[in-house]
């Protein structure tokens, strides 16, 4: 299980106060990684949300450093926002209409306004993310994790379905896709110091450039299971976001 500790911060609009939540240690039962990053742990993502649309007024603004003044450990003795009504925007991650909003909030706030190259691609980087939210565990379409006893066979149809939806929404959305992959290739191209490890052939094997990852992979210092899955599966041409550990 996961461990938080609570902070509150006030919409520098309407003054209303929201509770945040900082995570305090990893008791984890079990973590997921996936090929583009993006972690979850007992299905929570932990990733910091800094882009805050606050519930009362609608104003959105940026929370970078939970620190004082601007952000108190101490409850404010009058009405709190809970974490769950601006987390992610209180979008509902089980189905797609809510996984299409939340890729609407990240185009919303990229087309709002220009940011300094560090805060672009953290958008960027949680915007693909949510793209692959929308095909991300394809595998689970197979029969066998119906007949391995893994899901009901009420959870895997619902889920199946959900997926197949969800891969054609994905590809419906792939040159919007595709030109956010390209802008954040360039961003991180440019600053090296934001890269996170192996992500740019990622990138590359999402794009459908297969044979740039496979280059880029060949000089890596070593082979661990990450990298040679992604090298067999740029042989192979797919370009889905996959599961690595979990």
């Amino acid at each position: 299980m996961l461990k938080f500790d609570p902070y509150y911060f006030q919409c520098p609009c309407c003054q209303a106060w929201l509770e945040g939540r900082n995570l305090k240690s990893e008791l984890v039962n079990e973590a997921i990684l996936y090929s583009d990053g993006k972690i979850l742990y007992d299905n929570l993502i932990t990733t910091p949300q800094k882009m805050v649309l606050c519930p009362s007024c609608g104003h959105s603004f940026w929370v970078e450093r939970p620190e004082e003044p601007f952000i108190t450990t101490e409850k404010p003795p009058v009405a709190v926002y809970s974490w769950n009504t601006w987390r992610f925007y209180g979008v509902s991650f089980t189905n797609n209409q809510g996984k299409l909003a939340l890729i609407k909030h990240y185009q919303y706030f990229l087309k709002k306004s220009s940011y300094e190259p560090k805060k672009e691609i953290y958008l960027r980087r949680l915007l693909w993310w949510a793209y692959n939210d929308l095909h991300r565990n394809f595998h689970y379409i197979r029969w066998k994790y119906l007949f391995n006893g893994f899901m009901s066979y009420g959870v895997w149809s619902a889920y199946r379905r959900m997926l197949l939806e969800g891969e054609k929404l994905f590809l419906k959305n792939l040159k919007d896709f595709n030109a956010n992959l390209n802008r954040l290739l360039v961003l991180l191209e440019k600053h090296p110091e934001e890269q996170v490890d192996l992500e740019l052939p990622e990138i590359h094997r999402e794009l459908r450039q297969f044979e740039t990852a496979r280059a880029i992979l060949d000089k890596a210092s070593s082979r661990t299971h990450f990298t040679i899955e992604m090298i067999k599966r740029s042989k192979w041409k797919d370009s889905r976001v996959f599961m690595v550990t979990g």
